[in-house]
């Protein structure tokens, strides 16, 4: 079947189907529910390079996550994260494809985004997914005019993106750690140049600042948003010839996860003698039963909602920036010091996970 004999069942022009088709508002309720009626009966699906043509949209949404392939698929965010933009991409009518390239030089992977997606079209527009400071592919976006959104806002240029305060979630959860009476606190935190890590330390610092406290830069440990990562960092905070830090921050579950691994495989008790918080409320994919504090962030919806947000742009590409945080909230369990009536237990998903482990 094609648009002609779908007209003629319909008894309307193959303009007005290609109109519905390609989701055009100029035509009237009877005439589209005439059409939708026997494309239902017939199941009728449109060519997809013709329907292109006629739209000058691909209907296709590329998500760029600027990683290594490996840690895309080690860190829960990522999948939670995309499930959310899929749906989002199918409520719309549109497709999802990923974007992964594991070029070291960023420029490279810009120039090869360029060459191969961007300058053919074959997205209408591009989702990146934790961006880093330095990204060149953002000012290149930029200088293209092509329609971008990020999941996580950008500190150095006015684009659209949807985020989480990360700030003031982290200062959120560690004042919480000092609220239980905890004064030497540390933190784990992700790679220097992630925008959400410097984020998330600002209000670590910012919480111990308003405690009147100053960090110590030996309580702070850079790693990835890996459990592995995690795992490592523990342990050389466990090894800080300070002594044990009271309390520790872990900028996100997945690195939590690994950090209280370290924790049990050192024999030291959560939270009676180190307490601790995380970031990103996905520790249920972690661990047996939830008991890690954390805060919980709205992960599978900011992937929708970037995608709702980049369609926008689609439908009006002149208007400003949309800039969208949505809210956190801090999930209060065992490892903080909360609920200390609940027995402690963590066990890995699988032999795999804790196999990753054995560093």
């Amino acid at each position: 079947m094609n648009l002609e004999e779908v007209a003629k069942l319909a008894g309307v022009s193959r303009s007005t189907v290609s109109r519905v088709v390609n989701g055009d508002h100029r035509v009237s309720t009877t005439a589209r529910a005439r059409v939708q009626a026997i494309i239902e009966q017939y199941n009728y699906h449109p060519n997809a390079a013709a329907r292109s043509l006629a739209s000058s949209r691909s209907r296709i949404i590329g998500l760029l996550i600027p990683h290594a392939v490996n840690q895309i698929f080690r860190d829960p965010f990522f999948p939670v994260m995309i499930q959310g933009a899929v749906e989002a991409c199918s409520d719309a009518d549109y497709n999802l494809t990923l974007l992964m390239e594991t070029a070291a030089d960023a420029r490279i992977t810009s120039d090869r985004l360029y060459q191969r997606v961007i300058r053919g079209r074959h997205v209408d527009g591009l989702i990146i997914a934790s961006s880093v400071v330095e990204d060149p592919i953002v000012a290149r976006l930029q200088s293209e005019k092509f329609p971008f959104v990020l999941v996580g806002r950008h500190p150095r240029h006015e684009v659209s993106f949807v985020d989480v305060d990360n700030r003031s979630a982290a200062r959120e959860a560690v004042t919480h750690l000092v609220d239980h009476g905890y004064r030497r606190i540390a933190m784990i935190s992700g790679p220097r140049n992630m925008i959400a890590s410097i984020d998330r330390y600002a209000g670590y610092v910012t919480a111990l600042q308003e405690a009147g406290r100053l960090p110590e830069a030996e309580l702070t440990i850079y790693s990835d948003f890996t459990r592995r990562g995690g795992y490592r960092a523990m342990n050389e905070l466990l090894a800080n010839p300070g002594g044990l830090p009271e309390a520790v921050f872990v900028a996100s579950d997945a690195m939590a996860s690994g950090a209280l691994q370290a924790l049990r495989d050192s024999g030291v008790r959560v939270p009676d003698e180190v307490a601790v918080m995380g970031f990103d409320g996905l520790e249920e994919t972690l661990v047996s039963r939830s008991i890690l504090s954390t805060v919980m962030q709205p992960t599978s919806e900011e992937g929708a909602e970037a995608v709702r947000v980049l369609l926008q742009l689609l439908d009006s590409p002149e208007s400003a920036p949309i800039q969208r945080f949505l809210p956190t909230r801090l999930s209060l369990r065992r490892t903080c010091g909360c609920n200390r009536d609940e027995e402690f237990e963590m066990t890995a998903v699988n032999a795999t996970i804790e196999g990753e482990l054995d560093v």
